[in-house]
């Protein structure tokens, strides 16, 4: 099992942000989500940047879980982006700027 974080950025306009946003960005990526991506937990949370989802992969080495996460972040782009975030590129978790924070 992998851990991959992704962040979601929220567009810089003055748009509203929806409420209860992170419910919805889980069932998105669990929406888009297909086998070969090994997706096995996600868990969405705020974060300064905006907000972060840790995925949980099945995957061979952190570079194929990366890629998995990758191809279900194109696939799931645009519906992130008609709620006004914007997605940063994955990173495995022993990479992320605030592990262990």
């Amino acid at each position: 099992m992998r851990i991959v974080s992704v962040t979601f950025r929220p567009h810089d306009d003055d748009s509203p942000r929806p409420t209860g946003i992170g419910p919805l960005l889980h069932d998105l990526l669990w929406a888009h989500a297909v086998p070969a991506a090994g997706l096995e937990h996600v868990r969405v949370r705020p974060v300064r940047a905006g907000l972060e989802a840790v995925l949980f992969v099945r995957a061979a080495s952190d570079a194929e879980a990366v890629t998995g996460v990758r191809h279900l972040l194109t696939r799931v782009r645009e519906p992130i982006a008609a709620h006004g975030y914007a997605v940063l590129l994955p990173r495995p978790a022993h990479l992320r700027a605030d592990f262990g924070a």
